[in-house]
């Protein structure tokens, strides 16, 4: 799996991060925050699957600029590729056949939610929340 991590500025130069929000097919995780992104087809680098993956979900158009991490996941036998990513072209359009909602969310406000326990993981590590 590869997710891209998509961070802005706030008007008050704050870092807000780009997550979406689990539809279906997750059990106990369903509804929970995660960042955009999926797994790779066959054939697929890391780079390829983002860029596909975050078009098919948010209609945004994104480069891979730097690959953070690599994690196991909250999911059996599955790792997670963390990158950095950098929006070209596009506004968010939400495809909600494959999730339920997609915003950009303060260092305060991904506390208060339910993120997905990697992302969490990640976060407190990389960008110590």
């Amino acid at each position: 799996m590869a997710v891209g991590i998509i961070s802005r500025k706030n008007k008050d130069g704050e870092d807000e991060f780009l997550l979406v929000k689990s539809k279906r097919g997750f059990g106990k995780y369903t509804g929970f925050y995660y960042p955009p992104g999926g797994h790779l087809n066959n054939n697929e680098d890391e780079r390829q699957s983002l860029i596909r993956e975050i078009k098919e979900e948010l209609d945004l158009v994104v480069e891979p600029i730097k690959k953070l991490a690599e994690t196991s996941s909250d999911i059996k036998n599955q790792m997670t590729h963390w990158w950095i990513c950098l929006v070209k072209l596009g506004q968010i359009k939400v495809n909600k056949g494959e999730i339920a909602e997609a915003r950009y969310f303060t260092e305060i406000e991904m506390k208060k939610i339910n993120l997905w326990p990697a992302t969490r993981n990640f976060f407190e590590k990389f960008y110590k929340f």
